[in-house]
């Protein structure tokens, strides 16, 4: 997004403060930190006016804090196991708490068109690289009447990072998974085969073939 000059140069001000600060010795809060490592990232190629005050020492240590974070033990959600087991019983290979918080990674070979042919294993930078995030009602503000819920600052700013560093980022809403029932798994297998377009077709039996089609605009599920 486009920034105005005030906002710009009140970045600058905020880093400039934050990089004296540090110079100082003074503490900064984890939190706080983590808030500028995420700034910085973007604004470096997007207005690196706004943070050429940065020094190499206060940019490391940013990054450091931040990788440290990242690195933590992480505990899946219950909707998540269940997107999880779901990819399972369709053979997409994938991995859990991946890279960055990100949910679900889907690693694919550059040429595939159909997402089970994820592969497992080193990585090489030509491999496209899928990160499958479920949203859950902490990530959206509260719906209003017609008024359709919408991501929250912080959530979106994870998608802007995430999409920077080379992932597709695909988002699966709780408002959506959440009215397949827990016990319809082959609905839960439609739906994906749909939004992450998974297989041409995918076959529970000889005569009930789910076949891969577009999901219209006008409906997120097959529910709506």
């Amino acid at each position: 997004e486009h920034f105005s000059e005030d906002a710009e140069e009140l970045l600058r001000h905020i880093f400039q403060s934050a990089t004296s600060s540090y110079r100082s010795g003074a503490f900064i809060r984890l939190e706080n930190a983590h808030q500028l490592w995420q700034s910085y990232y973007l604004a470096e190629v997007d207005y690196p006016d706004a943070v050429a005050d940065v020094t190499t020492g206060f940019r490391d240590y940013l990054e450091r804090t931040w990788n440290q974070e990242k690195a933590r033990r992480k505990i899946s959600s219950a909707r998540h196991k269940s997107l999880s087991q779901t990819l399972d019983l369709m053979g997409v290979a994938h991995y859990n708490e991946h890279d960055e918080d990100i949910d679900v990674a889907i690693i694919l070979k550059s040429e595939s068109s159909w997402t089970h042919t994820a592969e497992r294993g080193d990585h090489k930078e030509s491999h496209h690289k899928v990160a499958v995030e479920f949203d859950g009602p902490n990530h959206f503000t509260r719906a209003v009447g017609s008024n359709k819920p919408r991501a929250l600052g912080h959530t979106v700013l994870k998608y802007r990072i995430l999409k920077r560093q080379g992932w597709t980022v695909v988002r699966v809403p709780f408002f959506e998974f959440d009215k397949i029932p827990f016990w319809a798994s082959m609905e839960r297998q439609r739906y994906l085969q749909r939004l992450l377009k998974t297989h041409a077709d995918i076959r529970f039996s000889e005569i009930d073939v789910s076949e891969y089609k577009p999901i219209v605009p006008s409906r997120k599920t097959r529910f709506d």
